[in-house]
């Protein structure tokens, strides 16, 4: 692989080591697999897309001519990212190395020289972006003729996605999904998923058939984890005391009922102008005026004059999907600004109640951070400027054509004024950064919370001022509070696997909730996968196989038995402790002896990725033999109990504490009972009982 091109010696002059080691891992892992995804795995707002522009920079060095960037699907990120890469390539395109073009807004007609170039394509992921493309590579006989990168940035929104067609009751792909494979079966490719929230991939099947045609793979074949920068602020800030231990400082609750009243407009619940002084909402009329204290402060701590981006401050609120429950909010805010500036001039003693309340909260947090403080009276004085002279602005984001407008170049909300509050939903999430978010006010409260989804909407992640940090605050209700914790806890242990390779079998496990609030992604996303769950002294088996002949399988039954034989006095009955290594060398010759008859079983790579996942050093066995369970059940199911309660499956739960345990039964294998005649070892796992539940892919349903 060629490390020192045109492309990559230039872009890599910006890139520290981290992250060049995880560019050039990408494409090394790349160019080891012929159709199957990479996931480049980061973190919400952690600069994911730098890291593949390193990638296509590589790549273009490494004889690829054409890199199709396929973007969420919204025009202002669309444009964003093509911005973005005419930024990042300025150099190479002035000196006609290379074309930047968004699909539909192509010149006429390319020439031969410009086709010569390299060529990256901006494409947004909708309906008709998808066909102007593969009319492009048709027109210009790209098909099969050229070495193609496709980065699907964001590769879990609706790149992925199933539905039952109502005529014929048959699954069929999404239309954007289904446009994208089309995309990849035209042409020689590789094929790159970049995202923060990969569930849906890790839990698709390692192939997919759709109405009998087999489509391209979806599920990544391994990962590259994307390196943050310094500064960087995720879920551990907000949610895990040992990363912050101002954690209480930062979380301010908010009552259910709030939620409720803020999602109507109805008036006989709450009158607008009732705002600055109901009870009704007093967790929104706190955060409001602890947003304008927190971002006076900054001010003063920045020289006090409110000019310049760093004295340019955000606060979001984001509770309902419905435009109407938007409006209301925004009309509440509104009012009660208006309100505030009424109180404000005569300095009202409700006013200075609520700024000394304010200051307090925040003074109570700049302190524990560490920092100075302004003077009380100079916090006030800078208040009261800031509401006569105008320094605050709601605005409403809830439409493609808003957020048009109120995006710059590089994809950041405009901050026009020195405090600005953002009311919206659905929109304010993937790509849309907010500069100096201090305040975030959360309300989405789905019965069950997806955690791709509720990740998205985090949009307080990313790089933050300290100082900035310090008049934080986030406002939700004790339940959403706890349920995101949750979701920061699996995802935190996903990243932890991967770092230390535990997912190196192709199978991931995903972390889920025992009380079911919490669910990794749509159910539409994983329609066709058949999932398992992992649970505390679940039982994990292989259901539904034939044994082997014995001309076959005799080598494997020898060592298995001798292996038994030599922990158990002579004999295949015994119980004992044995490494994880040994294990897995036991299960391997378990399987030699079985072929799988049921695609929805565990097999051996997942039942050696269990033991893998689950066991640090050691696996507990309890070995029986003489066993003689019939191959199906008088229903012509397959057997599924080959173990029984007190003699096998107690003993290995008595011993499945730390590390999990595997009963092992030597089934004499009796052609009357539909096997082959020859003796096999049928593996039944139990696990163990501190094991936190989780949930991997099967297969397709």
């Amino acid at each position: 692989m060629i490390f020192d091109g045109i492309f990559y010696t230039e872009k890599s002059k910006e890139y520290d080591e981290k992250l060049k080691n995880c560019i050039e891992e990408s494409l090394k892992k790349l160019e080891e697999t012929v159709d199957t995804p990479l996931m480049m795995l980061g973190r919400i707002q952690s600069g994911k897309t730098r890291a593949f522009i390193g990638v296509i920079s590589l790549a273009f060095d490494n004889g690829y001519d054409l890199s199709i960037v396929l973007t969420k699907n919204s025009k202002a990120l669309v444009k964003q990212t093509t911005a973005r890469m005419n930024r990042e390539f300025k150099s190479f395109i002035d000196n006609d190395h290379l074309g930047v073009y968004d699909v539909m807004v192509m010149p006429n007609e390319l020439s031969k020289y410009e086709i010569n170039r390299k060529i990256i394509l901006v494409v947004k992921k909708q309906h008709e972006n998808l066909p102007a493309l593969l009319n492009f590579l048709k027109r210009y006989s790209f098909e099969g003729n050229k070495k193609c990168l496709i980065i699907d940035d964001e590769a879990d929104f609706t790149s992925v996605g199933f539905q039952k067609n109502k005529d014929d009751e048959e699954f069929d792909l999404r239309k954007i999904a289904s446009q994208i494979n089309e995309l990849r079966v035209r042409l020689s490719y590789k094929f790159i998923q970049v995202t923060a929230t990969p569930y849906s991939l890790y839990l698709q099947p390692e192939s997919v058939i759709v109405r009998g045609e087999r489509i391209e793979p979806i599920k990544p074949f391994d990962t590259v984890l994307v390196p943050f920068g310094e500064g960087y602020v995720g879920g551990g800030y907000y949610f895990d005391d040992h990363v912050n231990p101002h954690r209480d400082l930062l979380f301010s609750e908010i009552e259910f009922d709030e939620l409720e009243i803020l999602k109507s407009s109805d008036r006989r619940r709450l009158k607008e102008e009732e705002a600055l002084y109901s009870k009704k909402i007093i967790g929104l009329r706190k955060s409001i005026f602890n947003f304008i204290i927190g971002a006076c402060i900054r001010i003063i701590q920045n020289g006090g004059e409110a000019k310049g981006s760093k004295n340019k401050f955000s606060f979001l609120v984001h509770t309902e999907t419905k435009k109407s429950s938007h409006s209301r909010q925004f009309d509440l805010i509104e009012e009660m600004v208006n309100q505030i500036e009424i109180e404000a001039r005569r300095k009202s003693d409700l006013i200075e109640e609520y700024i000394n309340q304010s200051i307090q909260e925040m003074i109570t947090s700049v302190s524990a951070h560490g920092f100075s403080v302004p003077g009380i009276q100079e916090i006030k004085n800078t208040f009261y400027i800031a509401i006569e002279d105008g320094w605050i602005k709601s605005v409403l984001v809830n439409s493609e054509n808003q957020i048009d407008t109120l995006l710059d170049d590089n994809g950041q909300l405009k901050l026009r004024v020195p405090m600005t509050i953002f009311v919206g939903g659905q929109i304010l999430d993937r790509g849309v950064t907010i500069e100096n978010m201090i305040g975030f006010y959360y309300g989405r409260r789905p019965q069950k919370m997806q955690q791709d989804t509720v990740l998205q909407h985090s949009r307080m992640y990313g790089y933050r001022d300290k100082r900035d940090l310090a008049v934080t605050k986030f406002y939700t209700t004790v339940d959403l509070y706890e349920r995101m914790a949750r979701i920061n806890e699996f995802d935190s242990r996903l990243r932890v696997d991967i770092e230390n390779g535990k997912n190196q079998s192709g199978v991931v496990f995903l972390a889920i909730d025992d009380e079911d609030k919490v669910i990794p992604c749509s159910p539409q996303k994983i329609l066709l996968t058949k999932t398992k769950v992992i649970r505390s002294h679940e039982r994990i088996l292989p259901v539904g196989f034939k044994n082997k002949p014995i001309t076959y399988s005799r080598k494997y039954i020898w060592y298995i038995d001798r292996f038994i034989s030599d922990k158990c006095n002579g004999n295949l009955r015994g119980e004992f402790t044995i490494s994880k290594q040994d294990a897995l060398k036991l299960i391997n010759n378990v399987y030699e002896c079985l072929d799988i008859e049921n695609p929805y079983t565990v097999d051996k790579q997942r039942f050696i990725a269990i033991i893998d996942y689950l066991s640090k050093e050691k696996v507990h066995i309890v070995a029986r033999d003489k066993r003689n369970i019939k191959k199906h059940r008088k229903s012509r199911y397959y057997s599924d109990m080959p173990d029984n309660r007190d003699g096998d499956l107690k003993p290995a739960r008595n011993m499945a504490k730390e590390e999990p345990a595997i009963i092992m039964l030597r089934q004499e294998g009796l052609k009357e009972n539909d096997w082959s005649g020859a003796p096999f070892w049928w593996p039944v796992m139990v696990i163990q009982e501190n094991a936190e539940t989780s949930v991997f892919s099967l297969g397709q349903e």
